[in-house]
This record gives structure tokens, C-alpha cells and sequence, in this order.
């Protein structure tokens, strides 16, 4: 494609190594009889309270027309309703000046990069990450300080915190339940991420759209909690992955009264306000968790835990060593004993076991000189219908004759 007529900020990002490579995996995915495990995207209904609600007021006609800027008031009370209920020992947010429903949080990401970050800032980033990230970065104007979280485990070590926190480091983005591996940051580490925070005075972006995707035995403790950060953390969130509905594209940033602005000023001039009628459909999902004390939302956090060790079971078979997860919507498995790249075991095992992976190498920095450096783990999405995994685990686990 000719890009010349773009602005070069927009050529970078259209560009990119990533999207070289998005392609032929979508392909692989898409060939007959391959389980496409490699786009995490749930292939099961969502939220029934969601779907009724969301049916109901596509027929009343305030619904289908513009919400105000900020989100329908019915939909801001009940996330600061949820989350009171959620985490009593909080201070329930208000939800006139603390909560801005949004177009997603990749809105959001958008949204607080802009907001809160001068040109020339930095803006620390953990990697693997959601592939957003660095461009919404990069568009600001700012400059990313990347810190590699290391296999097995994915933990934020001090030592890397202590590298890339200065005097120029205006903001961090953190994820937990973090994507793509499926680490839920203990409060250990995101103690220690505060007292960086707090030393060097550093705004805190949390990425939390996983929260309600945690395993049994782990806790999602949310970064606005730590101590120090209630009053420099803006928390991103949203209904995609809580309530299994990806495409409605509704989401929340919440926190101080001025971090939020400013994610609402962003949010007026770029989409105005969230789908209506999906906005509504929310708030009724949120308002009745909230009445009846149950915010499993269906029970995809308790399917996905079982589709991840099913899962894992299956690859071990062939060898490969799963890293171990407390949540999220991915598994992440380190293939170097198999002698194949990640990119070479995602084609080997779409071609000879008919499953679709996605090569870790997307969600890493480029290197300097532009390229996707080989890695050695495979992502694959477990955010599906148990007999959609179990037509994987049969793939995976067959003999060839």
C-alpha cells in the first residue's frame, strides 16, 4: 500500500512488524479444519442478563439516541456500585466525577496516553503486552521504557524497575490479569511497582479488563488499593471480557476526578459516547451482580481455568513445557524443546495438527533495527466453548497414521 499521503506517525503504526506478520496467521486460522485458537475472542453467548437487557432496549427509543458524554447515569452508578460491592474496604467512587464509561479500554489506552503524557515524557511498559500499547505511546509523543517480563513466571522484578524509573517517567501501564500470560500480579509486586510510583511521582495506568477471569487460589488485588496509589492510579475496565461480549464495546476508566477527565475530554472528541443501547444492557448485568452477590456473570472464569488445564495437558503431550497462569483468557507455552522458533511451531502445528497459536514474538518491542526478534513461546486462547477445546486437545493428542 501507499502510505506517502499519510502523517508519519500514522505510516509507523500502519506499517508495523506486527501487522506484517497479523496476516498469515489469520490464515493459518482460517484454513479448513483448524481450530483457531490463536484470536481471543469468546465463541459462546455472553452474559444472559446482558443479552435480555441489551434486547429490551434496542425497542425503547432514548436507547438508540445519544448518551451523554461522559455515559448514561444508570451505567456510572452501577460500576461504582459493582465495585463498592466488590471491594468494600474501598471508598465507593463517585460516579458523577470518578467514572467515565468509554469506547473500550483500548479507548481508554488511547485516552490516557493523550491525557497524561507531554512529548518526550516516558512511559514505562511491560512486555509481552497487548499490541496497543506501544502505539498509543508512541502517537503521544512520548517514549516507551520497556521491561521484559521473563518466562516462566512473567513477575516484575526490582531490579528492572529500578532501571527504567527516572526523573522523565511520567506514567506506567500496567496489566493484571496480564495478556498474554496469564499472570495475575501478586500484591508483593505491585507494592513494589508502588513505591517506584510514589519515589519518582509517576501516574499509573492499570489495565484491569481481566479481573474477572481469576483462578482458583489467586486474587486479583486492583492497583488503586496498594497503598500510595488511590490517588495516582486511573483503572481501565470494561464489559468485553467480563461479560464475554468483545464486540459491544463498552468500557470504563475510574479514579481521581482529574485522571478521569482527562480520559473524558479524549473520549468527546473521538467517539462522544459508547453504544447506547449496550450501555444500558451493562448497568442492568452490573446492577443485578450486585443485588444478588454473584459476579461469576455465567461462569467463564471457572470454564476457562478447565479449558487452560486441558489444555495444557494436551501440549505437554508433545513436549513443549506450559507456563503457568492465574487467570486471563490465554496459555502460553514455551516450545524450544520442540528445535522450532515460535512462528515454526505455530505453521508445524496448524499444518500437522490442525490447531492455531499465535507467536509470542507479536506482543514484544521490535528490535532497533525494525524486526520481530524469534522467540520460543506460543500463545493460544482459551476463552471457548469446552467442546471447541476439546476438539483441540483430540487435534493435539491424535496419531497420525
Amino acid at each position: 500500500m501507499n502510505v506517502s499521503r499519510w502523517s508519519s506517525r500514522m505510516a509507523r503504526e500502519g506499517t508495523g512488524v506486527t501487522g506484517k506478520l497479523w496476516p498469515e496467521m489469520l490464515a493459518l486460522a482460517a484454513t479448513p479444519g483448524v481450530v483457531n485458537l490463536g484470536q481471543g475472542f469468546p465463541d459462546h453467548k455472553g452474559c444472559s442478563t446482558a443479552l435480555a437487557a441489551a434486547h429490551d432496549a434496542l425497542d425503547e427509543i432514548p436507547a438508540n439516541q445519544y448518551s451523554p458524554i461522559p455515559g448514561l447515569s444508570s451505567l456510572n452508578a452501577a460500576v461504582s456500585k459493582y465495585y463498592k460491592a466488590r471491594y468494600p474496604a474501598s471508598p465507593e467512587l463517585n460516579p458523577r466525577t470518578e467514572v467515565c464509561t468509554i469506547t473500550s479500554a483500548t479507548e481508554g489506552l488511547l485516552g490516557s496516553t493523550l491525557g497524561l503524557v507531554e512529548e518526550g515524557d516516558e512511559v514505562v511498559v511491560f512486555e509481552p503486552f497487548f499490541p496497543w500499547y506501544l502505539p498509543s505511546i508512541r502517537m503521544a509523543g512520548a517514549r516507551p521504557v520497556v521491561i521484559e517480563l521473563v518466562a516462566p513466571d512473567f513477575a516484575v522484578r526490582e531490579e528492572d524497575l529500578k532501571a527504567a524509573f527516572s526523573e522523565k517517567t511520567k506514567l506506567v501501564l500496567v496489566n493484571t490479569p496480564h495478556n498474554p500470560t496469564g499472570h495475575v500480579l501478586t500484591e508483593p509486586e505491585l507494592r513494589l511497582l508502588a513505591k517506584y510510583c510514589v519515589e519518582f511521582d509517576v501516574i499509573c495506568v492499570s489495565d484491569e479488563v481481566y479481573e474477572g477471569t481469576v483462578f482458583s487460589g489467586a486474587k486479583h488485588v486492583r492497583m488503586a488499593d496498594v497503598p500510595g496509589m488511590a490517588d495516582r492510579t486511573l483503572t481501565l475496565s470494561g464489559a468485553s471480557k467480563m461479560l464475554s461480549v468483545t464486540g459491544w464495546r463498552v468500557g470504563w476508566a475510574y479514579g481521581p476526578e482529574d485522571l478521569v477527565a482527562a480520559v473524558r475530554t479524549f473520549h468527546s472528541y473521538a467517539t462522544y459516547c459508547a453504544p447506547v443501547p449496550f450501555q444500558a444492557a451493562v448497568a442492568a448485568s452490573l446492577e443485578e451482580a450486585v443485588r444478588t452477590g454473584d459476579f461469576a456473570f455465567g461462569g467463564a472464569s471457572a470454564r476457562y481455568e478447565d479449558n487452560w488445564h486441558r489444555l495444557a495437558a494436551a501440549l505437554e503431550t508433545l513436549g513443549v513445557a506450559v507456563c503457568p497462569a492465574q487467570g486471563g483468557y490465554f496459555l502460553v507455552a514455551d516450545v524450544s524443546s520442540t528445535g522450532k522458533d515460535d512462528v515454526e511451531f505455530v505453521r508445524w502445528l496448524a499444518k500437522e495438527k490442525g490447531v492455531a497459536g499465535v507467536p509470542l514474538r507479536m506482543f514484544f518491542s521490535p528490535t532497533p533495527s525494525g524486526v520481530l526478534a524469534p522467540r520460543s513461546h506460543v500463545r493460544f486462547a482459551i476463552c471457548k466453548d469446552p467442546a471447541y477445546i476439546d476438539q483441540a486437545v483430540a487435534n493435539i493428542t491424535r496419531t497420525r497414521t
